[in-house]
């Protein structure tokens, strides 16, 4: 959700929140040959987000083990601020 993704997340990355995901799909049609990750706050959502992305399409879809959690405890790079959209 927007308070989640403002807290701190992947740098460059794009808040989709799972209800919206079919409506917003092209928006990220262009990433469909990339390797896309989904991450939340601890994981549990991005199962499902991931294999609602590869029935459309998104054939690397990869659930970050941990979401923002783990990423964060790795001291990987995060950002901090409210969606664009």
């Amino acid at each position: 959700d927007k308070a989640e993704y403002a807290a701190g997340h992947i740098l460059s990355a794009r808040n989709i929140p799972e209800g919206e995901l079919n409506g917003r799909l092209r928006e990220i049609e262009k990433f469909k040959s990339r390797p896309v990750v989904v991450n939340g706050p601890s994981g549990a959502r991005a199962a499902s987000v991931c294999s609602m992305l590869r029935k459309n399409g998104f054939g690397e879809a990869f659930a970050l083990s941990g979401g923002i959690k783990s990423w964060v405890e790795a001291s990987l790079p995060v950002e901090k601020g409210s969606p664009t959209r």
